[in-house]
């Protein structure tokens, strides 16, 4: 997508006006405002301006998710932070990897298939994560990924519970339908194959969508060994499994067209 000067000027606007917003509601801080602003204009020039609305989508749904039960979260000591305020950490750890896609599609080097799968899987992990933390740390009994038989406390690395395993499941699935009907509607080029034939491929909303619950669980596994032993942090850990689930999601998806 090659942008003119104006297009330019209007998504660095639209960036500055999701990144206040967010900051004068206490979404993120000061630090976190600034990186989200830098991720949102990479994504919207390197990728597509669409691609603002996903960003959107998936931040107000964390903080929604950060909000609910927080008095609760507050009295079990789990809560995310102050008012639920996300910090540049957290930014970084859920934005670098869509922003790379982004980074990796304006090259050249992912086809608008590839991207639609790597950039949703990225979006459909970090989603999934969120709201597994936010949702399963209200189970009361949470048991550890690497020993299911072995019950934890709420908020412990690498805990999992029912509740957030469905919170998982569905907030994948959610993330997945949502950025389909985006690059469906608006993101791809007009002369595309794909829609100029208009048949559904379930592949490009199932695979992310699997991944992204895939991603979450190994989240909880990197929890419960690399983050329990020191070796990553939170936002490592983040990190991490949201890039090798987008990793994975290319191979896979060649493999399952041939």
């Amino acid at each position: 997508m090659e942008l003119v000067p104006f297009q330019i000027v209007l998504i660095a606007l639209a960036s500055g006006a999701i990144a206040g917003i967010a900051y004068k509601a206490r979404v993120l801080d000061l630090v976190g405002t600034i990186l989200a602003f830098l991720i949102c204009f990479i994504s919207a020039t390197m990728g597509h301006w669409s691609w603002l609305l996903l960003l959107l989508i998936f931040v107000g749904g964390s903080f929604l998710a950060t909000r609910f039960g927080f008095h609760y979260k507050l009295q079990l000591g789990v809560e995310e932070s102050e008012e639920g305020t996300r910090g540049g950490t957290n930014v970084l750890s859920n934005g670098t990897v869509p922003a790379l896609v982004a980074l990796a599609y304006g090259a050249g080097w992912l086809k608008d298939e590839q991207a639609l799968v790597a950039f949703t899987t990225a979006l459909a992990v970090a989603a999934a994560d969120t709201m597994a933390s936010e949702i399963g740390v209200l189970a009361p009994a949470p048991v550890l990924i690497t020993s299911p038989g072995t019950r934890v406390v709420p908020g412990t690395d690498g805990g999992i519970s029912a509740i957030g395993s469905l919170a998982a499941a569905l907030s994948a699935l959610s993330m997945s339908m949502i950025s389909l009907a985006v690059f469906v509607l608006v993101a791809w080029p007009e002369g595309f194959e794909w829609k100029q034939a208009g048949n559904f491929d379930f592949l490009l909303l199932l695979l992310p969508a699997a991944l992204g619950f895939a991603g979450c669980q190994l989240d909880s596994v990197l929890g419960a060994t690399a983050e329990k032993r020191g070796w990553l942090g939170n936002g490592g850990v983040n990190f991490v499994a949201i890039g090798i689930s987008v990793a994975i999601s290319l191979p896979l998806l060649e493999f399952l067209r041939n």
